[in-house]
């Protein structure tokens, strides 16, 4: 089967998955939608990273061939048990690290490891927290969970977007634009970068959701709360005549 046919079959999985636990959980479903989603793939993300820092120099191997014959995993055929996300991990980040990142398939530093490691450590498994603290009824540690998940997810992506372009400024980088590796102000020949977009706009939504929803619950209930003294105040008034 073809890489993309893969990476389709990935989702279609993961959506799947998902969609079943979301729907035989009545407190799951109290999570809007996208947010719920979101919180999944990046507990998914999670096993991704697991897989690409304990299998990287097999990852470091596929990425090379890559470059050297001048390939994508799109294109290429694997066997189905690639829909495995442990084994799409180690094609997704050969992917990645031969035509969007090169500090991905490098071995002077372990710049890559960073990035994914506290991603998985911080993101990842925050929001696995933040779902189970749901199932279990306790709120106050599921948004508390949810904050640390996706704020330091956004921060991760700004911190590493912003180091990408100043390396791409930098001769001695790896991801220095050259011939060899072209790249331009929109990163449209490296298109693949752009999926780093939803590591940026997703947590941002996700927080923005949630303080707007509590914002309007607590202007809510100082409405009613003064509603309720206006009221209070009439009874006490008719009493008194």
């Amino acid at each position: 089967m073809k890489g993309y046919g893969i990476g389709i079959f990935e989702l279609l999985f993961f959506f799947l998955v998902s969609g079943f636990i979301r729907a035989y959980s009545n407190r799951l479903r109290t999570i809007n939608k996208i947010s719920y989603y979101w919180i999944m793939l990046t507990i998914l993300t999670g096993i991704w990273e697991i897989a690409y820092l304990t299998n990287y120099d097999y990852v470091l191997d596929m990425a090379t061939s890559l470059v050297e014959q001048d390939r994508h995993v799109w294109t290429n055929n694997y066997d189905f048990s690639y829909v495995l996300p442990w084994k799409l991990s180690w094609i997704f980040y050969a992917e990645y690290g031969a035509w969007a990142d090169r500090e991905y398939m490098s071995n002077s530093d372990n710049w890559s490891h960073v990035i994914e490691g506290t991603h998985c450590s911080q993101c990842a498994l925050f929001s696995l927290l933040a779902i189970i603290f749901k199932l279990f009824k306790n709120h106050s540690n599921y948004c508390l969970a949810l904050g640390v998940a996706m704020g330091t997810q956004f921060m991760n992506s700004v911190l590493y977007m912003s180091c990408y372009f100043i390396q791409e400024t930098e001769e001695s980088n790896v991801n220095f634009k050259n011939a060899s590796f072209p790249s331009d102000k929109w990163l449209t020949k490296r298109p693949f970068m752009w999926v780093n977009i939803f590591w940026l706009i997703m947590p941002f939504y996700t927080i923005n959701y949630y303080l707007i929803n509590n914002l309007k619950a607590q202007a809510i209930k100082i409405v009613e709360g003064k509603e309720q003294e206006k009221v209070d105040s009439e009874v006490e008034s008719e009493f008194e005549v």
